[in-house]
């Protein structure tokens, strides 16, 4: 079933006492196979049943007003209620992307790299920092820096429920002193993307030739992102 697994392997969800489960994120990556969705939302379902320790066909999964998506897990009482579980799902050409997390809101966006107008996107979009930072690296280099930012700001924007509205194109992101880094983190960890900003982010090791970003809500601070690839 596993075909290999980036960064930090968590263990099992468990229950303490309380009826609460161990806080984690967990990233789960496919290779579709045809229509993207069906196998996108089945995908969601293997991921949620893991991590909680139950049925996947006991799984349900559905979407909100606003799109966002979510899912529920069977069971539960007064005394000992279902663990919360947060999820969000993203795909593009050749990968899809689920992110499932029991210590807050979580969203997720990856993208396929690809020849971009990159300065254009970014002068009519992000802010004079994030372009100035995008220019500094070479023109070849340039849509693979736009899509960092991008795929940054689309994931926290699913954190918040605003998706890219309300100012969630200028949502200040993490800009690496280094530039785009051509490997992603084996061992990632979500970590504030600006003081008191509420928000975290990461951005895992992928397959070659794609970007990802993984985001959090309040609560996420410190939490290891553990990141698989699994068959369809």
């Amino acid at each position: 079933m596993f075909a290999y697994v980036f960064g930090t392997r968590l263990s099992p969800a468990t229950e303490t006492g309380g009826g609460t489960t161990v806080s984690r994120v967990e990233v789960w990556l496919t290779a579709p196979v045809g229509d993207q969705r069906p196998q996108a939302r089945a995908l969601l379902r293997r991921a949620v049943a893991e991590v909680l320790g139950v049925s996947a066909a006991a799984v349900l999964v559905g979407r909100e007003p606003g799109g966002r998506p979510w899912a529920a897990a069977p069971g539960g009482s007064r005394a000992r209620p279902a663990p919360a579980v947060h999820v969000s799902v993203s795909h593009t050409r050749g990968l899809t992307a689920v992110a499932v997390s029991t210590g807050g809101e979580v969203g997720v966006d990856v993208e396929a790299v690809r020849g971009l107008p990159a300065l254009g996107i970014a002068r009519r979009w992000f802010s004079d920092g994030e372009v100035r930072w995008i220019e500094e690296h070479a023109p070849a280099a340039r849509p693979r820096a736009l899509l960092w930012v991008w795929t940054h700001k689309e994931a926290l924007g699913k954190v918040t429920g605003n998706g890219l509205s309300r100012g969630g194109l200028l949502r200040p992101v993490p800009l690496p002193a280094s530039g785009v880094p051509d490997r992603g983190a084996e061992h990632p960890v979500l970590r504030e993307t600006a003081p008191g900003a509420g928000l975290t982010s990461a951005a895992p090791a992928v397959p070659a030739g794609h970007l990802l970003c993984v985001a959090g809500g309040s609560g996420t601070g410190g939490l290891p992102v553990s990141v698989r690839r699994v068959d369809g």
